[in-house]
């Protein structure tokens, strides 16, 4: 077996398996809990993260929606009366595994926008945990989004 044979098995497990959409919704859980950076000042220390402010707010409420996309069967198996609502028939009525690019687009935008918007003296800051698990499970997301096919349940 070649390297090359190897890694066309890896991306065919990739493409038939959601391991990447369950990491990239727990990163972007975890990165919104975590520590998002630092800034060390001569006299103390201010930690921020994103669970404090809207944008973390709405990473979570992002990362759930893909949740529910991605993983409606066992979301429908383990807490089926979820569903019972009609944004929840609704939602079970989506076929269409595409549905989870809306969030991820929307969760790929606000941690650019985060990141962006923040403007960070090198010389006084760092960056904690919270932002390399944003940005792993924004490309993890992204990654499951071009790769996904369409297999049934």
């Amino acid at each position: 077996m070649k390297w090359g044979d190897n890694m066309d098995n890896i991306i065919d497990r990739l493409r038939n398996t959601r391991i990447l959409a369950g990491i990239g919704i727990a990163c972007l859980f975890f990165g919104t809990i975590f520590k998002y950076v630092e800034f060390d000042f001569v006299i103390s220390t201010v930690t921020l993260s994103l669970w404090s402010y809207w944008e973390g707010k709405i990473v979570v409420l992002l990362a759930l929606a893909n949740l529910l996309f991605i993983f409606k069967d066992v979301v429908e198996k383990y807490v089926p009366s979820l569903f019972n609502t009609n944004l929840g028939k609704k939602i079970l009525e989506i076929n269409n595994p595409k549905a989870s690019l809306v969030p991820t687009i929307l969760a790929t935008i606000l941690v650019v926008y985060v990141h962006s918007n923040l403007h960070i003296d090198a010389e006084f800051a760092t960056y904690g945990l919270g932002f390399y698990l944003l940005w792993v499970g924004v490309i993890s997301l992204v990654a499951y989004a071009i790769l996904h096919k369409n297999i049934e349940n």
